[in-house]
């Protein structure tokens, strides 16, 4: 169940600006206008031109589908592609949309907006990506993006975040701070290390976040005075958490491992010598994350919801009417998700 957020004030991007001024009208998958303030500094857009009648563009599309798909999958939502059809109706182009589109946005086909861009970019065939910088203008060259994607979609997930790396540098889009990403690990998390075949000899340790490399997906970890890029993969959230020791009464807890076998979780009370207890992530009624605590999403199985599966989200407090937690999977989208619907580890 989606979770509407209060409405923020987000800086206008220059994109937005470029958008407004040739006067584009958007509209997004639903046909639902678009406001062009929505996009952030963060974001890389990508005009897409393309028709349903082109056979290359129809072998094409996949590709494209299957690489912001990828980012995607990484947390990454900052790609914006903005279809410009060349069909002959609009009917066409909306029969495109729906059989072979992700959630892009689309140039409204009336009025003369995408003959404009056509004419303003030089397009002469299709399928056709530009990638732009923050006032409008090519990023990188037109005749190697096409190239591009199919390329990196055919190998490796990081050639895929190569490339689009190399885009966002070029378009010179804002990273998104790693503090105000819910699908990231915050800068000064305490981790430990596990699973780690290579450099074994770390496993067991503790660790803090300095910061993330997301063209090569690492976390680099500082392990007393060394520093090591390790994968989400490696890392445990040693995470605050509440235990209940009695009706109306929570102690602070932190995780300090988890079993693998049982996926339970060890947890050892603050300022206590006890032994460590083991809990499971699904006694709500006796354990709770902490806000900011960050999650894997599982096993949704609702159409509306399924998309975030094995995204990483931030949770935001636990609803004790719902007797769930309402996790921030994306900016501005929350979800309520019960606790046999979350896991702490593996984080990928």
């Amino acid at each position: 169940q989606r979770h509407p957020r209060a409405p923020q004030r987000r800086r206008p991007s220059s994109m937005a600006g470029f958008v407004q001024s040739l006067g584009l009208q958007l509209v997004d998958v639903a046909n639902k206008p678009y406001d062009a303030r929505q996009l952030a500094p963060s974001d890389v857009v990508v005009l897409y031109f393309s028709a349903h009648w082109c056979p290359p563009c129809r072998q094409f599309t996949p590709n494209l589908k299957k690489f912001v798909e990828t980012l995607q999958s990484t947390g990454d939502q900052s790609m914006k592609v903005i279809f410009v059809s060349r069909d002959q109706s609009e009917m066409d182009m909306w029969k495109y949309i729906h059989e072979s589109h992700g959630n892009w946005l689309a140039v409204n086909y009336a009025g003369n907006g995408r003959d404009q861009l056509c004419q303003r970019y030089g397009v002469s065939g299709i399928p056709a990506l530009v990638v732009l910088n923050q006032v409008g203008q090519p990023a990188v060259p037109m005749q190697n993006c096409v190239g591009a994607v199919m390329s990196s979609v055919q190998s490796a997930t990081t050639n895929v975040l190569k490339t689009f790396f190399d885009w966002r540098t070029a378009s010179g889009a804002l990273a998104a701070p790693a503090a105000d990403r819910c699908d990231l690990l915050p800068k000064g998390t305490r981790v430990g290390v596990r699973g780690l075949s290579g450099a074994a000899e770390l496993n067991g340790s503790e660790g803090e976040i300095t910061s993330f490399d997301g063209s090569k997906q690492r976390y680099t970890v500082q392990i007393g005075e060394r520093c090591v890029a390790l994968r989400a993969a490696n890392l445990l959230q040693l995470a605050p958490v509440r235990l209940r020791v009695a009706e109306g009464v929570w102690e602070d807890a932190r995780i300090a491992d988890v079993d693998d076998a049982t996926r339970e979780l060890v947890v050892r009370r603050a300022g206590e010598a006890a032994e460590p207890e083991r809990m499971s992530l699904q006694s709500s009624d006796s354990l709770r994350l902490m806000p900011g605590t960050r999650v894997v999403v599982q096993e949704l199985s609702s159409e509306a919801a399924k998309r975030w599966n094995e995204h990483l989200g931030a949770v935001v407090e636990y609803d004790e009417d719902a007797g769930r937690y309402l996790v921030e999977v994306a900016h501005e989208t929350r979800l309520k998700i019960r606790s046999q619907n979350m896991r702490l580890c593996p984080l990928c």
